[in-house]
């Protein structure tokens, strides 16, 4: 596994969990520049509030400390407490200060942590330290079935760029901000302030375009740190830049889609020709939450009127008698009426791991794109035994 130059990585068992890896680093010795976009759950975690004050106050960053199976969400006081307390411990034994380092949590609700074992962990954590990403990613995990992580290299006036991409997200998957945990480092020279700039429109194309079951997480952060380390990001080249970032961030994106609970499809869902990108998010988002939807996909049923239905319920400008409607490449509505598409077309269709539903408004430009799952059994079995 290739890495960026400036940060490395560490992930252990701790004991936070009965088994697995469960206890997480990212490690920046020279300081990043960095950037942050947190959930709007008003419930949302100690985590999430000390990295908001983080971002505001401070324009490098150390570290990052990761753990999971335990949310430190609904903790109050002592879950804002925990987090000094094991922030002061981190830097015992690695140059950081709290007021240079984050720390957040993805699990179970309602528990204080057990910072005392979190204590006694952190120095083979930070002995652990490497290059390689892999180790985080893993123990990062909740629900997730495998780490999620994308390299990739650009290249821009003479000097090659590394792009790293870590995320978890398997579940409580509809954010209004980000997603679960993203994590993307870069090793180019750019401020923070910059960073900060660009973060919102990376997150509103790649993570606010997913959902798996319509949740918003009480923890969910997306973090976009560069290490300093290569050539300094120009007005030239920074909407190429942007680009990048933004390409990673939808892969990852993807990955937790394509890793949702119990899910059997990937649906890309298509929104064309709207009046407004919020009305065709909006409806987007109708189709990916939809119960009725979601479970016709899990039984390969090309029940088109329930796609239809559920935008048709909305509040936006949408005219009925325009109305395209296509499954993969097969049309099945048009002016708002059916078309005798085969049925037997249609269910081979919908047979695909893969599937693409598009509705086309033809009512002005704007368009909208995103990535949702099926809804199976195996969803609610899950969901159902989760503590």
């Amino acid at each position: 596994m290739k890495s960026v130059k400036g940060f490395q990585f560490s992930g252990i068992h701790s004991g936070i969990k009965k088994e697995n890896k469960d206890l997480a680093l990212i490690y920046a010795p020279d300081g990043a520049s960095f950037a942050s976009v947190t959930t709007t759950n008003k419930f949302a975690a100690p985590g999430v509030h000390y990295t908001r004050a983080i971002t505001k106050n401070e324009t490098l960053l150390k570290a990052i400390l990761v753990n999971s199976g335990n949310a430190n969400a609904l903790t109050g006081e002592r879950g804002t407490q925990d987090i000094l307390t094991l922030l002061r411990t981190l830097g015992e034994h690695i140059n950081v200060k709290p007021t240079q380092g984050l720390a957040l949590s993805t699990g179970i609700i309602g528990k204080f942590l057990p910072v005392g074992i979190m204590q006694e962990a952190m120095l083979k954590l930070t002995q652990s330290l490497t290059d390689n990403p892999e180790s985080f990613a893993t123990a990062i995990m909740t629900t997730d079935l495998v780490p999620k992580i994308v390299y990739h290299q650009w290249e821009s006036e003479g000097e090659t760029f590394s792009i790293l991409g870590i995320a978890k997200g398997s579940g409580m998957i509809q954010p209004n901000m980000a997603t679960m945990f993203s994590f993307i480092l870069t090793d180019a020279t750019i401020d923070s302030s910059t960073l900060r700039q660009m973060i919102p429109d990376i997150a509103d194309k790649s993570f606010n375009a997913i959902s798996v079951d319509g949740d918003a997480s009480t923890n969910d952060s997306f973090l976009l740190l560069a290490s300093n380390k290569k050539a300094q990001i120009t007005a030239k080249n920074l909407a190429d830049f942007q680009t990048e970032l933004t390409n990673v961030a939808i892969q990852l994106a993807q990955k937790i889609v394509r890793d949702g609970e119990g899910a059997t499809k990937f649906v890309e869902v298509r929104i064309l020709c709207a009046k407004t990108v919020s009305e065709a998010r909006k409806m987007f988002q109708a189709i990916a939450t939809s119960p009725l939807v979601k479970t016709a996909w899990f039984g390969q049923n090309p029940n088109f009127g329930r796609i239809l239905c559920t935008i048709g319920k909305l509040d936006t400008s949408l005219d009925p008698e325009i109305v395209d409607l296509q499954l993969g490449p097969h049309y099945v509505v048009k002016q708002g009426a059916a078309v005798d598409t085969p049925k037997s077309l249609l269910d081979t269709y919908m047979q695909q791991p893969d599937l693409c539903i598009t509705v086309t408004l033809h009512q002005g430009d704007a368009c909208f794109t995103g990535w949702t799952t099926d809804l199976s059994y195996d969803y609610v079995k899950i969901n159902a035994e989760y503590n």
